[in-house]
């Protein structure tokens, strides 16, 4: 599968700070491809060079076959972007922005949007500087989703929204999946990004440190065990080829697994392990073990 989004050794610093540092990332075509990070990490600055907003100090970011830095308004013709504080027109009622922004964008569909709106229960009468934080979400997301473009980068989509909501807004991320668009979706909550995405990067101090395939996390396990006199750990078949470590502490063994649990059971009843623990690893677990002690939802 071609990479619609490619980025090398991108590199943006102030001064001695480097808010990227020579940042490497593919975004496959047709996924939906989840950005992960605390505050600072560098989202925001990759995204801004791959919108040319910035200028990288270095390197070289590629969107949709255009140069980020050097065909820049292109890409702003090709690409959606929602950014994560969206700024709308405080004295436009909410159907006169739908209008102004399905006219400008050369991809946007002001039918589309006012399906989008209508599912969002979303009151077009209404001035924008007379509605909540969420009512404003809603309004810029029905802007963006209904482009139909063949990428669209959503920053924090589902900021100020309530669960039910959030819910509609993954739907309507699938959708536009579904009808061609590759979408780059920036959240802080790891269980959107486990049920959307197809791939993950966790960025760190400018770079990207993991890259993540969503389909091998949902089958990864981690097993602790006790360790007893009729352990039988030289058992471990040689055809079982998932078990990624075995680390032991005191009597205690853990046991990282790739691969459909069923697979490994039979072999678990004839070990002689006691008092085993299963627990699946997920993404927050791979996320922990790069930005521990730092929160996520």
């Amino acid at each position: 599968m071609p990479n619609i989004v490619e980025v090398t050794g991108l590199t943006k610093r102030y001064g001695n700070f480097a808010a990227l540092n020579e940042c490497q990332l593919s975004v496959p075509e047709g996924s939906v491809f989840g950005l992960l990070g605390p505050n600072g990490a560098g989202k925001t600055t990759l995204i801004r060079c791959l919108m040319g907003y910035l200028r990288p100090t270095s390197g070289i970011a590629i969107a949709d076959g255009l140069d980020c830095q050097r065909e820049s308004l292109l890409v702003r013709q090709r690409v959606c972007y929602l950014p994560a504080e969206t700024k709308l027109f405080r004295m436009m009622r909410g159907r006169d922005c739908i209008d102004f922004f399905s006219a400008i964008h050369p991809r946007g569909s002001k039918a589309l949007a006012l399906g989008i709106a209508d599912r969002l229960e979303l009151d077009l009468r209404r001035r924008v500087g007379f509605m909540s934080t969420g009512m404003r979400q809603k309004l810029a997301i029905a802007c963006v989703l209904s482009c139909q473009c063949r990428l669209m980068i959503l920053d924090e989509p589902t900021a100020n929204l309530d669960p039910t909501v959030r819910s509609e807004v993954l739907k309507l991320v699938r959708e536009a999946n579904e009808r061609g668009t590759t979408i780059a979706f920036c959240s802080h909550v790891l269980s959107e990004i486990e049920e959307i995405c197809d791939h993950a990067a966790i960025l760190k101090s400018g770079q990207v440190v993991r890259s993540i395939a969503l389909s091998e996390v949902r089958f990864v396990h981690r097993i602790q065990a006790n360790l007893s006199d009729d352990t039988k750990l030289g058992s471990i078949p040689a055809t079982i080829r998932t078990i990624r470590t075995i680390s032991k502490k005191a009597d205690r063994i853990v046991l990282e697994i790739d691969g459909p649990l069923d697979d490994h059971l039979k072999w678990l009843g004839t070990s002689g392990l006691e008092s085993v623990q299963i627990d699946s690893i997920g993404l927050r677990s791979i996320y922990e073990s790069v930005h521990p002690g730092v929160g996520v939802a």
